[in-house]
Parts: structure tokens; sequence; C-alpha cells
């Protein structure tokens, strides 16, 4: 497959299956830029964050700094990079041109002060500005999901991924939805609308049905395209169905307070999860460029964390937590685990071909044939990107260890592995544009 495609003429529906990153349907560099930019910073920041707050990881839940942290990590961080990946993926994957760059570029500059002020709202506790930014950032992502949507009935050509970025787009906006409710309640208490388990909900509408599912679509392709193996999607509509069906179960049940169907719902999320899970292991077995680089094995090691999460948020469910483990801190740590192992790991991953891709086309691929160019592996030290991998693997598992120890000085040591580690890759996409 090629990575890269030069103007030319349209693909037939066909080739939308195995399609470069960058074609002649794609948008300017710098609208997706923006939401990768806010996403690198917005993950070193959350990364650094356990570092001044890694203590309150051991507590609850509910905790305003941990509130604070799950936002810069949920918000800033992976909703930023799925709204550029977005912008960036939707033309080539599906070939519908994005219907408005401009309504896109606009939507981020109300989206950023959203996001600052939701953060801090949590972090200070300041009602009043939790619920303008909550309004703010409502506001934009609902920008950005009625773009994306008329840009998909305008001219999609569906296939396996089109169904997932569907799927997560609704859970995104559901998400949304009750994520503006709660926060507007914090604001005006007297208003509060009651919703059981709306954190419960929330959390999983967000990381597993928008964020997951969209990770499970996309890697249908990506890992293909970088790894250089044969497509593997004849369980995807399996993976899918089950997926949709886990988050419903889990977001229907918390809400009804209905504990057998969330049991059930962990299930099937769990059995969605694994099957990916398969499918993606046989792909990167069956690879042609048999070495993975660092960005690759990022992605790699994303599966296992992925399947570590599946199994705690299973034992969630049905309350199967080891003794002396508090229930809020197995929570935390299964939250750490699929947010920062699977979501987190695999973003960075893919991020690591994707950027240095995009810049090198921006900039290059015009020259190519006229004058020298550099390689696409020489924008940036690839050393430095493996430095950063082993400190986050280290990081992770040593936080987790501490969170479930309720031991904050650990979690803050890790914090350090992992500040470090988002350092490297802030420092590739730096070394990327320069070059």
């Amino acid at each position: 497959m090629t990575p890269l495609s030069r103007s030319g003429p349209a693909k037939p529906a066909s080739l939308a299956r195995s399609g470069g990153i960058a074609t002649e349907r794609s948008p300017e560099f710098s609208l997706p830029l923006r939401y990768f930019g806010l996403g690198v910073v917005a993950y070193l920041l959350a990364m650094l964050g356990l570092v001044v707050a890694g203590p309150a990881l051991t507590g609850s839940p509910w905790n305003p700094h941990v509130l604070g942290l799950t936002h810069v990590m949920t918000l800033g961080a992976i909703v930023g990079m799925i709204m550029g990946a977005a912008y960036q993926m939707v033309p080539v994957v599906l070939l519908a041109p994005i219907w408005s760059q401009r309504l896109g570029k606009a939507g981020f500059w109300v989206f950023l002060p959203g996001v600052i002020a939701m953060v801090i709202g949590f972090w200070a506790s300041q009602p009043a500005l939790l619920g303008i930014g909550a309004s703010l950032a409502g506001a934009a992502i609902a920008a950005f999901l009625v773009n994306l949507g008329v840009s998909l009935v305008r001219g999609a050509q569906w296939n396996v991924v089109g169904a997932f970025l569907v799927a997560s787009m609704l859970s995104l906006g559901a998400a949304v939805t009750l994520g503006m409710i709660r926060a507007l309640s914090y604001a005006n208490p007297a208003g509060a609308w009651q919703i059981p388990n709306a954190l419960t909900i929330h959390a999983h509408l967000a990381a597993f049905g928008c964020a997951a599912l969209l990770i499970f679509g996309v890697s249908y392709r990506l890992i293909p395209m970088f790894a250089v193996t044969a497509e593997n999607d004849r369980r995807a509509g399996a993976v899918l169905a089950l997926g949709v069906a886990g988050v419903l179960g889990i977001a229907c049940g918390s809400g009804h307070e209905w504990g057998g169907v969330v049991r059930g719902g962990a299930i099937l999320a769990a059995a969605s999860a694994g099957l990916w899970a398969w499918d993606a292991l046989a792909m990167f077995r069956s690879r042609t460029r048999r070495k993975l680089d660092a960005g690759l094995t990022y992605a790699y090691s994303a599966i296992g964390w992925l399947i570590l999460a599946a199994g705690m948020g299973v034992a969630l469910a049905w309350g199967w937590i080891p003794p002396g483990v508090t229930p809020d801190r197995w929570a935390i740590a299964y939250a750490v685990a699929g947010m920062v192992g699977f979501i987190g790991f695999t973003t960075i991953g893919q991020f690591h071909k994707i950027m240095p891709f995009l810049a090198w086309y921006h900039r290059y691929s015009s020259l190519v044939g006229k004058t020298k160019v550099p390689l696409i592996k020489d924008l940036y030290n690839e050393k430095v990107t493996w430095s950063g991998f082993w400190a986050a693997q280290l990081g992770l598992a040593l936080s987790l260890a501490s969170i479930l120890a309720g031991w904050g000085l650990g979690v803050q040591v890790a914090g350090v592995l992992l500040t470090a580690s988002a350092l490297a890759t802030a420092g590739m996409t730096i070394q990327t544009l320069k070059r």
C-alpha cells in the first residue's frame, strides 16, 4: 500500500479500501494540524499532571484534580486528536471532502478556550467557569459533528471504517450532551438533572463508544498500510455489533441501575475488544515488514493494555475486585489502563506514522525529481522515540500498580516517566515541522 498519494484522477470506490493518508481531497494541512497540536500539548499536560497530583489518583474519582486531569486527557488530547484525524482521514478513507474547512478552523478557536475553562473549572472547583467551558467545548464539538455529518451525506463512499466512524460520532455526541448536562448542573445545582451513574455512562460513551470503536475501525486500514500486511476485516462487523451492544448495555443498565444489564454490557464490550485484538494481532503477525519501528511498536503494545483494561472492566462490573483494593482505586486504574495504555498509546503510535508523512507530503512531495529531498524517517530522531516508548511502558505499569496499592509517590514517579515519553512525542512533532 502507498501511504501517500499525489494529486490525480479520483479513485473509484473499490480503491477506498487501500488509499493513502493524503490525496487531492485532503484539507489544508493547517486544519488537522491545529487539532493535532492541541492533542500533543494536552497529552503532555495530562502526564505532567500525574507528577503534580499523583496522590489524588489513589482516592476518589470525584476528586477535583482527578476530574481535571481526566478532561485534559479525554477532551484535550483524545478528542483533539480524533477531530484532527477525522478531518484528515474522512476525505481519504471515505472519499468525502470536508464540507467547510472554515467551520473546522473556526471551531478550534471555540474548542480551545472551552477545554481550558473546563479543566480549570474542575481543578479549582469553579462551577461557573466549568459551565462556560462546557458550553464552548460542546458548541465546538457540535459544529464538528455537523461538519462531518454534512461531509458524509454529500459524498461518502461507504466501507467498514465508515460504519465505525458513525457509531463513534454518535457516541461522542451522546457523551458530550451528558457531559454538558452534568457540567451545567455543577454550575446551577438548583436546576440539576439527576441521572443515576452519570459518570459511568459519560466515561464509557466517550472512552469506549467514541475513542475505542473509532480506533478499532480505523486500525483495519492503518495497520495494513503501515505494517505492510493484508487487510483482515472479515470480523469487523461482529466487532462493531458487539461493541455497540456493549456500550449500550453499560449505559442503559447504569442509567436504570440494572446491574445484570451492566454486567452483560461489560462482557459484550470485552468480547468486542478481544475479537478486534485477535484481528489486529493477526495483521501484525502476517506483516511483510518484519521489524517494527517505534510508532508501530507503540500501537502493538497498546493491544496488550486493551486486553488488561477489558478484563479490569469486566471485573469491576461483576464486583471481582481483589482484597485490599477499594472499588474507587480499581475504577481509576481501569480508566488509566484504557485511556493511556490503549487509547493513548495507539494514538501516539499512529501519530508517529501520520505526522511525518503529512509534513513530508505537504513540504517535499512537489520537489520529488527536481531536487534532493529527505526520507520520511529522517525527519525526526527515532532513538528518542524508542526511549519515550520504554519510559511510557514502565511509567504506565508503575502508575497502575501504585494506584491499586494506594501509593501516591509511586504515581508521581510514574508521572515523571510518562512526561518524559510525552516530551519525546512533542519533540518529534517539532522536529518534523521544522524540517
